[in-house]
């Protein structure tokens, strides 16, 4: 093509990006702000212990799937094995045990033991259940630009899909069950209530057709393996490299400008970086339309959380590798009362941890403002309160693993404030745009109007995000952009 494409960010949607820009003879080049690829997909190292923030399974990793040639050209599909589990997770409270199964019959077995006067509201959950198990949509396409072939295979699906898709997981299992408790360990296996009720569907089906495998390595390596690819290609990532401003000379980006004052000249630039900064400060908020100025002017985004991590001398092989649980009493952050804890153990996996011990992990969610003020004006506090709530945690440890506390060799504590450091995003959110009923399936424009040789690709383009579907838009964005330039 002999055209130079300039991408911000090295996270999987810019890697992906930048690896189809060069399969189809583009010159590219990415910059990236810190010193190691993936974003959110990320890993790091504490002594001896492997520490992860992001995949706990992808979906489209195995063959068959819409998305898996996409895993194919990448590199992904050869270079990282997939574990595929029997068991999702087990969730604990009020003396009960609820094994959620990656089987749906199994499941199913489950909660009619547990909860046999809830059969009729089982019954229709389990048959959804099943019925999306035969439901392969166009995963790799963008939502709203099917082709009729798509559609005439999804027609079946339209009436159910449709309803789902505007209520509530909330709504949804309040039609289903009058089970108080039976809702509250159900709402641990998607566990933010506003999702459209399809997130309550369409994981366990795609896991019982062993679609949404766990990659072995951990989250970092996942980055690491498409970045080898794009290099593999030609490719070029230059760490340690903030982009201040998106160069515009007539209405036309014509290259970038670092934190440094250097100037990278591009025939195009596409940002993969977070949204709100390519926006309002590289573009210091020109070119928006109205419909991006409505999702950033209220914005609704995944909650940010809380990331604790323990490396500690004691093996966890054999048990589930996700185990919630319900607190006695509960752990207050910022006046919230969190009655629901638990952990991930990554046994399953040799890169984690030496032999006989394991890393265990919990994820809560928190407020991005609280931490930020800390931060901002009272450092000390700040440490103070992370040094606090990881003695809570481990103390609510204890009460489930007696001798624990002795176990630990080494801790971690990550807030919002940590994510949006190292990775740019957005009120430290980890997958941008929360998909609500009104927003499931949207996509933000990837041009602006009025502005030429600029897209933006990632997950501030799509309510949801994710790794794979990042993986594909790469794929659709280039496509794209070869179309304009043979007009």
């Amino acid at each position: 093509m002999n055209k130079k494409i300039v991408i911000i960010g090295a996270g999987i949607a810019g890697l992906s990006t930048g690896c189809y820009a060069q399969m189809n003879k583009f010159q590219s080049e990415i910059y990236e702000m810190h010193s190691v690829p993936g974003g959110v997909c990320t890993s790091w190292k504490r002594g001896d212990y492997l520490f992860d923030h992001c995949l706990h399974w992808v979906i489209g990793s195995n063959k068959g799937t819409t998305l898996y040639p996409i895993f194919k050209e990448l590199g992904i599909a050869d270079s990282i094995e997939f574990l595929y589990t029997d068991i999702f997770r087990v969730i604990s409270a009020n003396g009960l045990k609820m094994t959620v199964y990656t089987d749906i019959n199994k499941f199913e077995s489950e909660l009619l033991r547990l909860f046999p006067e809830e059969k009729r509201g089982i019954k229709k959950y389990i048959n959804l259940l099943k019925k999306y198990t035969e439901f392969n949509p166009p995963m790799d396409g963008d939502f709203g630009n099917f082709k009729f072939k798509d559609f005439i295979k999804l027609l079946p699906f339209m009436p159910s899909f449709m309803k789902l898709k505007k209520i509530t997981v909330e709504e949804f299992f309040d039609s289903l069950f009058s089970n108080n408790l039976l809702k509250e360990m159900l709402y641990r296996i998607f566990p933010v209530k506003k999702l459209p009720a399809l997130m309550a569907i369409m994981p366990l089906s795609f896991m019982h057709r062993k679609e949404a495998g766990y990659p072995l390595g951990g989250s970092l390596n996942f980055a690491q393996e498409i970045e080898k690819k794009y290099t593999d290609l030609g490719g070029k990532v230059h760490y340690n490299c903030r982009v201040k401003k998106i160069i515009v000379k007539d209405c036309c980006t014509i290259g970038i400008e670092l934190d440094n004052g250097k100037f990278i000249p591009a025939d195009i630039v596409i940002s993969a970086c977070d949204g709100r900064t390519t926006l309002f400060e590289m573009l210091e908020g020109n070119y928006l339309p109205k419909r991006i100025k409505e999702f950033y002017h209220k914005p609704q985004l995944w909650p940010p959380i809380i990331s604790i991590s323990l490396g500690v001398k004691r093996d966890f092989s054999g048990m589930p590798a996700i185990y919630d649980f319900k607190l006695r009493e509960p752990i207050i952050i910022n006046g919230k009362e969190i009655y629901w804890s638990g952990f991930f153990h990554y046994c399953h996996d040799q890169d984690f941890a030496p032999k006989g011990k394991s890393v265990l992990k919990t994820q809560i969610e928190s407020d991005y403002f609280y931490w930020k003020e800390l931060y901002e004006k009272d450092r000390d506090g700040y440490y103070r309160e992370k040094e606090r709530i990881l003695k809570t945690y481990i103390n609510v440890l204890e009460e489930i693993l007696p001798g624990i506390k002795e176990d630990i060799e080494i801790a971690d504590i990550a807030t919002p404030v940590t994510w949006e450091r190292y990775t740019g995003n957005w009120q430290g959110s980890y997958e941008g745009w929360l998909p609500t009923v009104d927003t499931f399936g949207v996509i933000l424009p990837k041009k602006l109007p009025g502005l030429r040789n600029f897209y933006m690709i990632g997950q501030w383009v799509f309510p949801g995000g994710g790794v794979p579907m990042c993986m594909a838009q790469g794929k659709n964005l280039i496509n794209q952009v070869i179309k304009e330039i043979a007009r």
